[in-house]
């Protein structure tokens, strides 16, 4: 597009960047003859109404005027593709000349934060900051840019579901799509002083709904781990940003630039808040050796989105990472718009239906219900399995009683109902945790659901395992029917290989590992992923594994302990009976009768 006219009044000169709403150009307003940056927006994906967002938006962001924002002059559209006119800043991006002193970190952190507060007053909120977006003066000033412009998490996807945007610096709450305030714009600085100060993203990964998944759930690695050089009060700061709820944030950017700015934050003798424990150096957080698994997964889900049914059993031994699984498919779902529903079943019991109770509660409080058309007499069923909830619904008036078999079976209509309901407002997913520890009503309403759901955007996910089936007769007769009746599939997660084990124990400490520690590891656990965090952990706290100088002191193969021990710090009731360990019914569940790992 070099030489062409938008709106007869900009001429593109040169390109200077390529980004995921659309391409950069160095420009002449031939009107005020002088330099500009236009940036034309592609439409692909974009739609009447992003476009019509965009101008909007366009517009706020020329109400901002402030020295470290870049600044708006016109918006427009030509030919069809929607144009940005700005201040043209000569110089490179944040990215592009990257501080190392801590000092020179802080001045940039100050000017951006009083920035955002600029814009925060003005009610825009960023939404997509990242080093990219910070362009630096040659006098060292920094304004940030595309302030206002960044797409929301919906629009950072294709129609396929897949995400287009950098989710490196995303918050939380604007990943699920969730309501967001400018806190979120606090979380990315948070990302970005990280980044600044250890060489590192807090979260990385190859697949972008990994990395969301980490931003979710993952544990940070406190900066000083990384660096040892990062002032204690500056690495407290970083850690407050990247909560995970944005309560737990600092309230605004104003409050951000006053600490920045008080007197000795930079001091390096300072003493912590508290002291760094090898443990916080371990890295947690990441799914590996599941690629397969989570593809079937998605494979499925995608099947739910065309309105089709699914039903998904997943099995295996305690800690194979069943649960973990599931929260990465969550994770999944929410991205592209779905709602997870999580229900569980316990060891002590608990009372009928409870997975069912703890998901209808969910519904009504997170305020689905209100978009539900449902019959009274539907409510009414399903209020019998939370009637804490009648305060929410006091218009709702009892269903006639029947014998107990009729009322078992319109129960079981009435709760399908309700679910395919709401799948009808939103693609769902409805997890079920340890089934073979669910009562016979549970099973019961689970098959029902099972069947009579097929046309729904309704996957169900339960997970069990697979050696307690013996001792779960109601849960093996209902497995037994869905799978004959191809309403199941069946997903025995297996035990990691040892190449799967070194990629692991890699994550973990981030650094490669040595073979003698992969070796030792890999035969004590058998690939078990729960064990080999657990061994992990267990040889941190007690010395033998170290953090000296930036890396890591590996203990000797003949340091690493042994299997008996392990058992023993991982299961109070084996530490309580050491006896159990020679029992054939206990000992298979946890290490397995075998030590070949196969996939």
């Amino acid at each position: 597009m070099i030489g062409v006219f938008l709106g007869h009044r900009y001429r593109l000169d040169a390109e200077l960047g390529q980004g995921g709403m659309g391409v950069v150009y160095r420009a002449r307003d031939t009107l005020l003859d002088r330099p500009v940056a236009v940036k034309v927006v592609s439409k692909a994906g974009l739609g009447t109404k992003g476009r019509a967002r965009l101008m909007h938006e366009a517009k706020a962001a020329a109400q901002l005027n402030h020295p470290n924002i870049v600044s708006i002059y016109d918006a427009g559209e030509s030919q069809g593709l929607p144009f940005i006119v700005m201040e043209l800043v000569e110089g490179d991006t944040l990215y592009e000349r990257r501080p190392t002193e801590p000092d020179e970190i802080v001045s940039y952190a100050r000017q951006i934060c009083a920035a955002l507060e600029h814009a925060h007053g003005h009610g825009i909120v960023h939404r997509d900051l990242k080093p990219e977006n910070i362009q630096i003066a040659g006098d060292g000033t920094a304004k940030l840019t595309d302030f206002g412009l960044a797409r929301s998490v919906a629009s950072r996807m294709t129609t396929e579901g897949t995400i287009i945007g950098t989710v490196f610096y995303l918050a939380p709450e604007l990943a699920l799509g969730r309501d967001f305030d400018a806190r979120a714009d606090l979380y990315a600085l948070g990302v970005m002083l990280y980044e600044l100060t250890t060489g590192r993203l807090p979260f990385a990964g190859e697949d972008p709904v990994a990395v969301i998944s980490q931003h979710l759930h993952a544990p940070v690695v406190p900066p000083r781990a990384k660096n040892e050089q990062i002032p204690p009060a500056l690495d407290a700061l970083i850690l407050r940003l990247l909560g995970k709820d944005p309560q737990d944030r600092p309230a605004s950017a104003a409050e951000v630039l006053r600490e920045l700015e008080r007197p000795g934050f930079l001091d390096m003798d300072a003493i912590p808040a508290r002291e760094l424990s090898v443990l916080e150096r371990i890295e947690r957080g990441r799914l590996v050796g599941r690629e397969r698994e989570l593809q079937q997964a998605g494979a499925l889900w995608d099947q739910t989105l065309a309105g089709q049914g699914q039903m998904l059993w997943i099995s295996g031994e305690p800690g194979i990472g069943k649960t973990r699984l599931v929260r990465e498919v969550i994770t999944q779902v929410q991205v592209r718009g779905g709602r997870a529903l999580v229900g569980a079943s316990y060891a002590e019991g608990g009372t009928p239906y409870a997975p069912f109770r703890q998901m209808i509660r969910e519904v009504v409080r997170g305020g689905l219900a209100q978009s539900l058309e449902v019959p009274q007499s539907v409510w009414s069923d399903v209020l019998t399995l939370a009637p804490e909830l009648r305060s929410r619904l006091q218009d709702v008036p009892p269903n006639p009683p029947l014998d107990p078999e009729e009322e078992q079976q319109r129960l079981l209509e009435n709760v399908t109902v309700f679910f395919t309901a709401l799948s009808d407002c939103v693609p769902l997913l409805l997890v079920l945790e340890d089934v073979h520890w669910a009562d016979s009503g549970s099973l019961f309403l689970l098959r029902h659901l099972a069947r009579n759901s097929r046309r729904q955007r309704l996957t169900i996910i339960a997970t069990y395992r697979e050696l307690e089936l013996d001792e779960a007769r109601p849960l093996h007769q209902v497995l037994l029917d869905l799978t004959r009746e191809h309403l199941a599939i069946r997903l025995k997660l297996p035990r990691l290989n040892r190449a799967q084990t070194a990629e692991l124990l890699d994550v973990l400490f981030d650094e490669q590992t040595t073979s003698d520690l992969v070796a030792g590891v890999y035969r004590e656990t058998e690939g078990n992923p729960f064990f080999i965090e657990e061994v992990c952990k267990a040889l941190a706290e007690s010395g033998k594994l170290g953090f000296a100088d930036g890396r890591w002191q590996w203990p000797g193969i003949d340091e690493l302990g042994s299997r008996k021990a392990y058992a023993l710090r991982f299961n109070p009731e084996w530490r309580a009976s050491p006896s159990l360990l020679s029992r054939r019914s206990v000992w298979p569940q946890f290490w397995g009768a075998s030590s070949t790992c196969t996939r």
